[in-house]
């Protein structure tokens, strides 16, 4: 079996425990989490949520100073989009940059053409485009928006144009899950006077990292908590760093969900690793007493930049104690079975490349049947990490060089490292169309490391 350490180092998940480095953040300084803004959604007519997103330049609060930088309705990071499963969502994205801008509805398992997650769409300066997709089934949970327009994605998402999602449905276990529920937006971010600081050379390499490491905009806030049991909802919208978790007190906490899907049961860990792009839901017991401070752990990678172990987030436990109850089952569903693949495909990673090709918007790469199920050996030949990410379909990890992982997960994001071969099962069902699949360093899609799926 793989360990766990490495198969988290990938996912977001278990390693070894780490020193407690015995800090506490100073809870009469530190400001409380705020909640993301929410998007305004006209639900007047049942089934129906309508709402107006915009995009733009904007003076924004970033860690209680006003920055300049990009936003979405003028906030940083984006506000919430509160959608159900099974509601269609009408969302009007006005342009008010100064240059063209789009979304890619990441996570979401909807229609990749039309006015679903269209990442083909290019809106121009001063215009709007009215997307308008059903929610199917199955994607309650965490996910993220952001800009996907080749090679200009990288900057508006480091300066600002990403913000979360989450997908209500009605689970069984969440009726006996007495918890107080947070969104976190993990999100790093660098500033040069008042505005956002701007890529450099090495950043297309590396990926850019910011020195400032914010939750909901704001540095090392709290979480003063109604309930005994937390529910954290972790989205990195960072461009390129790796946050790794850990609580200062050593104990540990249960996963509950990846990349918004549901395990099938909580799992116990240590650590938790959250490549760019990912997302994760923990549980977190608050023992009464002393506040708990959620870690950073600098996480070994080439081209990162130095950052200390600090605090990012300090939970603290309600005046009393409240009941606990861990749910002993989450959600199941169908295991990908390798023996009913018909097709197995190699997918090589390399520097701003996939399979020793730059993309190109006149070629499709890969080209799947609709029902298909396939096979795909994702090999990483370069000499750093590349986070892979594939649009519209989950997928799960069937092992990594060989070795199983240590409980079944679905993902769209999934961290191959230097010199790894990840074999993944894609079931290509619900949709059909043409989307993508490439590295999530913001850097290394924007120069090339980036390739066409077709599905019909």
């Amino acid at each position: 079996m793989i360990s766990r350490r490495r198969f988290l180092q990938a996912a977001g998940g278990i390693a070894l425990p780490f020193a407690d480095v015995g800090w506490r953040a100073a809870l009469g300084s530190s400001p409380e989490l705020p909640s993301p803004a929410e998007v305004s959604f006209d639900r007047s007519e049942p089934g129906l949520a309508r709402g107006v997103i915009t995009a733009a330049p904007a003076r924004a609060q970033v860690d209680g100073r006003w920055v300049s930088t990009l936003a979405y309705d003028g906030v940083f990071p984006g506000p919430l989009l509160r959608i159900r499963e099974g509601e269609t969502v009408q969302l009007q994205l006005r342009n008010r940059l100064p240059h063209k801008t789009n979304l890619h509805f990441h996570g979401l398992s909807i229609t990749p053409g039309g006015r679903g997650d269209n990442v083909w769409i290019e809106v121009p300066p001063g215009e709007s485009f009215d997307y308008e997709f059903t929610v199917p089934k199955g994607n309650a949970g965490l996910h993220w928006y952001h800009p996907h327009i080749h090679g200009d994605s990288a900057v508006p998402m480091f300066r600002g144009l990403a913000g979360p999602i989450l997908v209500e449905a009605d689970h069984d276990f969440e009726h006996e899950l007495d918890c107080d529920d947070r969104i976190c937006v993990l999100k790093d971010v660098g500033i040069d006077g008042d505005a956002v600081a701007e890529h450099r050379t090495s950043d297309w390499y590396f990926g850019k990292e910011g020195n400032l490491l914010l939750v909901n905009g704001v540095r090392r806030p709290v979480i003063r908590a109604t309930r005994s049991l937390m529910r954290l909802r972790l989205l990195n919208a960072s461009n390129a760093r790796y946050w790794r978790l850990k609580l200062s007190t050593e104990q540990p906490f249960h996963v509950i969900a990846h990349d918004g899907c549901l395990l099938d049961a909580p799992r116990e860990a240590d650590e938790l690793i959250l490549v760019p792009g990912s997302r994760a839901e923990i549980l977190v017991m608050l023992e009464p007493g002393a506040p708990v401070d959620l870690l950073y752990l600098p996480t070994p990678r080439r081209g990162l930049v130095a950052t200390p172990v600090q605090p990012i987030l300090t939970l603290e436990p309600p005046p009393s104690a409240t009941r606990v109850v861990l749910p002993s089952q989450l959600e199941s569903w169908t295991r990908f079975d390798p023996g009913r693949a018909t097709v197995e495909r190699d997918v090589i990673l390399s520097i701003y490349n996939i399979c020793g090709r730059f993309l190109s918007f006149d070629r499709v790469d890969i080209e799947a049947r609709a029902g298909a199920r396939e096979i795909w050996n994702i090999r990483n030949v370069d000499v750093m990490d590349h986070p892979f990410h594939l649009h519209t379909w989950h997928y799960e990890v069937l092992d990594v060089d060989g070795r199983a992982p240590p409980y079944p997960i679905r993902h769209d994001m999934f961290n191959v490292r230097e010199g790894e071969t990840v074999r993944i099962g894609v079931h290509f069902v619900q949709h059909t169309g043409r989307t993508f699949y490439h590295c999530h360093f913001a850097e290394h899609s924007d120069q090339g490391m980036m390739a066409i799926l077709q599905v019909a």
